[in-house]
């Protein structure tokens, strides 16, 4: 019997080392993958900042202005084209009053386009009789 218990205590204990290791081994895993991503999130909030402070610098007034001579050839507007008084300002064209609504005005080529229709059924009205 003695025996017996000897034997069952000794595969215990082994499979309980075995167990321990394994448990060891799977922590220290996790504890690496964990280290791994804290320090990608330490690279990540890095270059975040560095990505933040070159958005800062090329969103200046200036740099902007720089950018929009080169690229685009657009220049500050000149005296000239700047308006002092608003008595030179054109009004815009009036347009026609919508159908449905009287308070709605319509561009003036919609208003053309309105008045094509009436004018081809007029014709057809005249080559039917």
């Amino acid at each position: 019997m003695r025996r017996v218990f000897t034997i069952c205590a000794a595969v215990t204990a082994l499979a309980s080392g075995a167990a321990v290791l394994q448990l060891k081994l799977a922590v220290q895993e996790k504890a690496e993958r964990v280290e791994a991503l804290a320090q990608q999130i330490h690279e990540d909030q890095e270059a975040l900042r560095v990505l933040e402070a070159e958005w800062a610098f090329l969103t200046t007034p200036r740099s902007l202005q720089e950018k929009s001579i080169r690229f685009l050839a657009l220049m500050p507007p000149s005296a000239e084209q700047v308006v002092s008084d608003i008595s030179r300002i054109p009004f815009r064209p009036r347009g026609v009053e919508a159908q449905e609504d009287p308070g709605v005005l319509l561009p003036a080529h919609e208003r053309e386009e309105e008045e094509k229709p009436v004018q081809k059924d007029k014709e057809k009205k005249g080559q039917s009789l």
